[in-house]
């Protein structure tokens, strides 16, 4: 008979299982919020903005025929203020199974009129709460994903911007080229002669693009997508370099909100050390016109709603009303934490000069708390180029303001106090996921090119609603097949099979919400292999159960010793299947790597139940009924039939 004590705590541990399990997939049959957000402008052919009567949209959310109900039949959209948007230009949709594809179809056809940015699925309670799971967002995704094969995506083609690119190296590297040439014709060593002369020879040539170099970049670039896109959990994407375009086609599958996606995507944020033009930016500062538009730009940042366009052309209207030249520098806007509420808004204006230090002279950088605030600060480690940058920049340039920016944003702009060459710290208003955010970009790499998206489609399902109905009714179909096998055969303790086949499923089920794993069609293969492989782990012990009963074996000898001996069985076939799932998965293909995924913890969940989560049922049917022969299934004959000493 089974130790009660230690029944009770295993039968504990199988609940907590089972519970968290549970919590873990609830939120893929849940009820689902689709939260609408609709533009309140539109922008015209001639860049003038035309304001979107409420009334067309309240016309929208009802019209059945051209109009959100004819993709959201079955939902009624309730208008809800919130994200800065009032309750005429935003709504609620309340449904079950609202899948990316539909929203996608949505946006697509009225591009002007729904605000894609801010029409999102809203999360799930269980999601918020798991958010602290989730580094850079507030919930935990839990809703299993499905592949391109089987709901669509979303296929963006970024175009490199070789021009700009080349522009960007020449703003950073001629005025260092004229500072070397100076060197040069003061330098009388022959040999400091002729390695100056080396370096500007490389110099040069590195404004210089060839086709090995572009391609080169077309690489690198594509290497720092597939990093952006897993770490937005964006799984089993495709990129493909297409050389022959300097483009990279990038597949992503369930995307809905494509502006965030591609502009996070196509972000060409980097680190950059520049000198502050302390004269004309105070002849900036001095137009009170430029002020007011520095305000506004505030503003919008402050409201988190507003278009890009906005602030280019406020930004503009200061440069040519400062009658700022090229030649003169670059305009740019320093960011700071407000007074009131520590919100982290646009402070003041610079004008800085070209760009003497970026990421590319930086080797190493990590994360740590500002000795003098409560914010973050980066520190990194410059190589051996960038080491002499930074010394020769910061010795020019004692008592002067050093800008150091992030992307276009001017974080910080101390004073230079005295020379620094091998390390340093980037200081700002950070918190330490932004911290991490920088720190990361050092070490992994900026877009080393620009992207410029080329087009953007959604692409539908290439098997679709229909391979999505066919892989459920095979998995269905199974089961019921294997229900009936086993209670046929094994009788009641086939119960206890069909018991631990569900939980495996759900088990199984909830891991892929937990990691985020894409299921694709061949991951439907992996869900009916692991349906076979647990039920043919339950046929070897109940098999050993029987022979150990047809010897004279007590119920409870036999269900302990079934247990014991089948445990190295099963062990050794799922072990050598276990292997060849990591060898599938090491082929880094998407569809392989999706059926190689489920197939793996899948067969972690069936051992689990069938040697663990099995053997506590048996348990407790030897504690309640106590009975000392059993029956399980045909070839072995129950010897007494009194329901207090057989189970039938």
């Amino acid at each position: 008979m089974p130790d009660t004590k230690n029944l009770i705590n295993r039968s504990l541990t199988a609940l907590a299982i089972i519970l968290g399990s549970l919590i873990l997939f609830w939120p893929n049959i849940a009820g689902q919020e689709l939260i609408i957000a609709f533009r309140d402008t539109v922008r015209q052919a001639d860049g003038s903005k035309k304001s979107i009567d409420p009334a067309v949209v309240a016309d929208f959310i009802r019209d059945a025929e051209n109009g959100l109900r004819y993709y959201f039949p079955n939902g009624e959209c309730q208008p809800a203020a919130g994200e800065g948007f009032d309750a005429t230009h935003r709504c609620i949709l309340k449904g079950r199974f609202l899948t990316t594809a539909r929203i996608n179809n949505l946006t697509q056809a009225f591009p002007e009129l729904v605000n894609d940015t801010y029409t999102h699925l809203a999360p799930h309670p269980i999601e918020k709460a798991l958010g602290f799971l989730q580094a850079k967002k507030d919930s935990k995704n839990l809703k299993v994903k499905l592949g391109l094969d089987l709901q669509g995506g979303m296929r963006a083609v970024f175009q490199a911007d070789f021009d700009g690119y080349l522009e960007r190296q020449k703003e950073k590297t001629e005025p260092y080229i004229q500072s070397r040439e100076g060197d040069l014709l003061k330098e009388s060593d022959p040999a400091k002669k002729q390695e100056i002369e080396k370096e500007l020879k490389d110099l040069r040539e590195s404004l210089v693009l060839d086709e090995v170099k572009k391609r080169s970049l077309l690489a690198r670039a594509r290497t720092v997508l597939a990093k952006r896109l897993a770490s937005q959990g964006l799984t089993e994407p495709e990129l493909r370099v297409q050389e022959a375009s300097y483009s990279i086609s990038v597949d992503m599958p369930g995307v809905a909100n494509s502006t965030e996606v591609l502009n996070r995507l196509g972000d060409t944020v980097h680190v950059e050390y520049r000198i502050v033009n302390d004269e004309l930016t105070n002849k900036v500062l001095s137009d009170q016109q430029n002020i007011a538009d520095l305000r506004q730009i505030r503003d919008l940042y402050r409201r988190q709603r507003f278009e890009q366009e906005d602030i280019d052309e406020l930004m503009e209207h200061i440069r040519d009303r400062s009658r700022l030249k090229r030649e003169d520098g670059r305009l740019f806007v320093e960011w700071s934490a407000a007074k009131e509420g520590g919100q982290v808004l646009p402070s003041t204006l610079m004008v800085l000069g070209p760009p003497a230090l970026d990421g590319e002279d930086m080797r190493d950088a990590g994360v740590s708390l500002s000795q003098n605030s409560a914010y973050y600060q980066v520190n990194f480690l410059t190589n051996s180029r960038g080491e002499r940058l930074l010394g020769d920049l910061t010795a020019r340039n004692l008592k002067k303001r050093m800008a150091i920016l992030w992307g276009d944003r001017v974080v910080s702009a101390p004073t230079i106090q005295s020379r620094i060459s091998s390390q340093g710290q980037i200081t700002g208003a950070f918190t330490q996921t932004q911290a991490n955010e920088i720190a990361s970009v050092i070490r992994d790499g900026a877009l080393p090119v620009e992207l410029q998206v080329l087009s953007v489609n959604f692409i539908g399902p290439s098997l679709g609603q229909k391979s999505i109905v066919t892989g459920m009714i095979s998995i269905l179909l199974g089961f019921v097949v294997v229900i009936i096998f086993m209670v046929a055969y094994y009788r009641l303790t086939g119960l206890v099979a069909v018991i631990a086949l569900f939980l495996n499923l759900l088990i199984m089920a909830a891991t892929m919400s937990l990691f985020e794993f894409t299921l694709t069609l061949p991951g439907f293969a992996g869900v009916i292999l692991t349906v076979g492989m647990a039920v043919d782990a339950s046929v070897i012990i109940f098999e050993k159960i029987k022979e150990d009963l047809s010897a004279g074996k007590s119920a409870s000898v036999a269900i302990e010793s079934g247990f014991a001996s089948s445990l190295w069985t099963i062990m050794d076939a799922n072990l050598t299947t276990l292997i060849a799932a990591i060898v599938l998965w090491m082929s880094k293909d998407g569809p392989i790597m999706g059926f190689a995924l489920v197939l793996f913890f899948g067969l972690i969940s069936s051992m689990l139940t069938a040697l663990f989560i099995s053997r506590i049922v048996f348990d407790w049917s030897l504690y309640i009924l106590r009975y000392q022969k059993m029956s399980i299934g045909w070839g072995q004959q129950v010897e007494n039939a009194n329901p207090k000493e057989a189970l039938q």
